[in-house]
Order: structure tokens, then C-alpha cells, then sequence
């Protein structure tokens, strides 16, 4: 097998550990967040949503780009670790104490008292992330990614498990507390166990200085995207209050399935893969369509599926979120293109140049804290999910235009790629539509059964027989 061979087969068998890592513990997580929907209510969520948002806005600048180029690093790999564990570690710990002296003044910000001591729990978190990060890092810089699952699949059941257990104990919001840190302790003691670092008792400042001149870019981009993805949240909630912040932040997570399974995937496989053919411009090119391809084959059916089934299930089995439902399938578009779009920042960052998407970032921030007032203030809940969309469109299109420049995409390509999904998706959405009503209301288990098993299993049909999709990706996965 030539290294090509070996490179793609790396790439394509660890997206198979990543997914199918992410398949079980999110399915874990997802079964969680049912029996949550369940026991608590969209004040609970709203409570815990201002958390969850200030922790990751400090989270951002955690590692400073640190963990992104480390991947990049190409010499004194371990010395490289070693400083950038010492440097991250200090710095969380910084930064919790900023936000534990800080808590009050947000608890005030959202007119939420219970936010001061939730802010001082969960905040702990940061400090346990920035530590599991390094050797997780390394992990994905090797591409070995059977390993680089544990981790991950470990604190997700575990948050999984715990924030229902203790749900049912009757620890309302506390409970997402308890299973974050409880599942950030996990990853952190098993993420060490799988890929120890060495640390050296020396100062490294031109390594550091280094490592920060390549992550600064990085950081200055999450930063700018989680701006984009969060200022909404902040709008919400001050503006709107607890309870439709909970029922927001519940059907951003619905909604948003694609994305967090499949851009997670990639974005751990992709960039390190491509950072090692970066200088060969037709294979990255074709590493990225080949990719394109089959994120385009799982997350448009996907999409359709969310917004298809979501009001039956949610108006049988939890009826007190039933204002949910439009929000989660207005933002299951956001959710899809941003899944379809995920391999588009590997290809910035294996070419070095992360400063390029800076511009498409801020113009997308600029946009919604321009419109975001106004459109809450004129249309609600529901003018937040249509500009959000909105806003993810044009960064989206801007992207990969960018994007197809730098490795001489043209539309042919992309048509051809995007074609069967679309259409099959959409016609099967208005096929299995039109025989679900033909039962009437009376009918409701069927027309249910109908959307949740019939559409997956035609589309996979159709797939098979009329895609060559599926079975090169099951050649990619088990070639030798």
C-alpha cells in the first residue's frame, strides 16, 4: 500500500472510530436529554443555558490556539506538549478565578440570582477541559483516533448517565452541573492514561512564542464563531428571559444533530489528514470532495428527518415544550449547513492561512448583533431562528467560494455531489408527507411510524441502488 493509500485509509478509518464513537455516546446523550425534556422544565434549561453560555465564552481562550497548533507543530513534539500543558493549565485557573470574582455582575446581567453559585460550580470545568486537551491533541496529530475516541465516548456516557440520574433524584438544572464535571474528570484521568506528556521543568518561550504566533489566529476565529454562534443566546435571554432561553437552547441542541455528531468528526479527522497533503493541491482537493461527498449523503436526509418527525414526537411524549417545536425545525436548517460545511475550515487551516476566514467571521458577528434587537423586539423567538439562518447562508456561500479558490473547486463538482441527496431527500420529505395525512388524526401512531421508519429505510434503499456513495465508503473503510 503506497503512503497515499495509507493516508487516506487513516483519514477514512479514523472518521469510522470517530462516528461510530460519536454514534454511541451521543445516542447515550440523546436517550439523556428525552428523560430531561421529561423531568425538567424550560425554566431548568434556561437556568443552566446562561451557565453552559458564559463558560463557554471563557472557554474560548482557554488554550489560547494552543491545542490547534500543536497539530501543526512539526519538530519537538513532546517539548511542544509540555509547554503548552504548563501554560493552559495556568491559564484556566486564571480564568476561573476571574469568572468566580465576575459571577455576580452576569447573575445580574440576565436578572438570574441562581447564577452566582451555578457560574462557580460548573466553572471548574475549564480547568479540567484545558488539562485533557494536550494529550487529546496528540492524539489527533498522530491520527490515532481508536484511542482518541475513549476519551470522548467516556465523558459523554458519563454526562449522559449522571445528568439523568440525578434528574430523577430531583437535583433539577444541578444536575447538568454534576454530569459535566463528573464527565470532565473522566476524560481528563483517561485521556492521561491513553497518552501521557512528559512534562519539563524549563521555560520555553521561543516555543511558546511559536505556538501562539500560528493558535493566535485560531482563537481570534473561535472567538469570532463563538460570537456568531452564541449573541444570539445573549439577546434571547436578556431580552426574552428564562423560559424561551430554555426552550432556545433545547431546540438548538435538537436541531442541531447533524452538526455536533458529523462536524465533530470531521473536524478531528480532516484537518491533520489534510495538513499532511496540504502541499499537493489535487489531493487535497480530491480529499475534500471525497469527504464532501459523504457528509452530503448523511446530512441532508438527516436534516429533512428532523423537522419531519419533530411534531409528532414532541406533541405526544412532551407536550410542555410543544413551543419547540418550530424553533427546532426552523434551526434544523442552520444545523444541516453547518454539518455540509464542516470540512471547509480544514482546508484553511492545513494551508496555514486560519487569518482568511477572520473576514467571513466578522462580518457574519457584525450582521446578527446589528439585526438581532430589532428582529426580537418586531417577531420573537421565531425571527431569531430565520435570521440565524439567514446569517449562516451567507457565511456559508462566502466560505466556499473562498474555499474553492484555494483548491480550484468548480460548480460542476459540487452539483454533481449534492444532487442525489437533495432530490431523493425532498422528494421522499413530500412522498412520505402526503401518506402520513391519509390517515387522518385519528391515526397518529401510524402516520408517526410512517415518518420515523419508512423514510430512513426508503432513503437508505434508494441510496444503495441508485448512489455509488455507500459502497465506496464502505471500500474506503475496510480496503487493505
Amino acid at each position: 500500500m503506497t503512503e497515499d493509500q495509507q493516508l487516506k485509509r487513516k483519514v477514512v478509518t479514523g472518521s469510522f472510530w470517530v462516528f461510530g464513537a460519536n454514534l454511541i455516546s451521543r445516542s447515550i446523550s440523546l436517550l439523556s436529554t428525552f428523560i430531561l425534556m421529561r423531568l425538567l422544565t424550560p425554566d431548568d434549561f434556561g437556568v443552566i443555558g446562561y451557565g453552559f453560555l458564559i463558560v463557554s465564552a471563557i472557554g474560548l481562550i482557554r488554550e489560547m490556539g494552543f491545542n490547534s497548533a500543536l497539530i501543526y507543530q512539526k519538530d519537538h513534539i513532546e517539548t511542544a506538549a509540555s509547554a503548552s500543558l504548563w501554560f493552559i493549565t495556568l491559564w484556566s485557573i486564571f480564568l476561573y478565578t476571574l469568572v468566580f470574582l465576575m459571577a455576580p455582575l452576569a447573575a445580574e446581567f440576565f436578572r438570574e440570582p441562581r447564577l452566582t453559585i451555578l457560574l462557580r460550580v460548573l466553572t471548574l470545568s475549564l480547568i479540567f477541559n484545558s488539562c485533557a486537551s494536550v494529550p487529546m491533541s496528540l492524539m489527533e496529530r498522530d491520527i490515532n483516533f481508536k484511542h482518541r475516541v475513549i476519551p470522548e465516548v467516556a465523558n459523554l456516557t458519563m454526562y449522559g448517565i449522571s445528568t439523568a440520574v440525578f434528574a430523577l433524584l430531583g437535583f433539577q438544572y444541578w444536575s447538568f452541573v454534576i454530569g459535566v464535571l463528573s464527565a470532565d474528570i473522566l476524560q481528563l484521568v483517561v485521556a492521561f492514561i491513553l497518552r501521557p506528556v512528559k512534562l519539563r521543568f524549563k521555560l520555553e518561550i521561543p516555543l511558546l512564542r511559536r505556538l501562539f504566533g500560528f493558535g493566535k489566529n485560531v482563537m481570534s476565529l473561535g472567538i469570532l464563531n463563538f460570537g456568531i454562534r452564541n449573541v444570539d443566546d445573549f439577546f434571547v435571554g436578556r431580552m426574552l428571559g428564562t423560559v424561551p432561553m430554555g426552550v432556545y437552547q433545547l431546540a438548538y441542541r435538537m436541531a442541531n444533530i447533524p452538526a455536533t455528531n458529523i462536524t465533530n468528526v470531521l473536524g478531528k479527522v480532516l484537518y491533520p489528514g489534510f495538513m499532511k497533503i496540504a502541499d499537493d493541491l489535487e489531493k487535497l482537493k480530491n480529499g475534500f470532495i471525497r469527504s464532501f461527498r459523504y457528509v452530503t449523503f448523511i446530512t441532508v436526509p438527516l436534516t429533512i428527518y428532523i423537522v419531519l418527525i419533530t411534531p409528532d414526537v414532541v406533541r405526544r411524549f412532551f407536550p410542555h415544550w410543544n413551543d419547540a417545536i418550530l424553533p427546532i425545525q426552523l434551526i434544523a436548517y442552520f444545523g444541516g449547513l453547518r454539518s455540509i460545511g464542516s470540512g471547509l475550515g480544514s482546508i484553511f487551516l492545513a494551508k496555514g492561512k486560519p487569518q482568511l476566514l477572520i473576514p467571513i467571521s466578522l462580518f457574519q458577528m457584525i450582521f446578527l448583533s446589528a439585526l438581532l434587537y430589532p428582529t426580537i423586539h418586531f417577531w420573537g423567538l421565531i425571527g431569531v431562528c430565520i435570521l440565524v439562518n439567514l446569517s449562516m447562508t451567507l457565511s456559508f456561500l462566502w466560505t466556499f467560494i473562498k474555499a474553492g479558490r484555494i483548491i480550484a473547486l468548480n460548480i460542476e463538482e459540487i452539483l454533481r455531489v449534492v444532487a442525489f441527496p437533495i432530490l431523493v431527500s425532498f422528494g421522499l420529505w413530500a412522498l412520505i408527507f402526503g401518506l402520513s395525512g391519509l390517515g387522518g388524526p385519528e391515526r397518529i401512531y401510524l402516520s408517526m411510524a410512517v415518518k420515523i421508519i419508512v423514510y430512513p429505510v426508503l432513503y437508505l434503499l434508494l441510496g444503495w441502488f441508485f448512489s455509488a456513495t455507500p459502497r465506496q465508503l464502505i471500500a474506503d473503510l475496510f480496503q487493505r
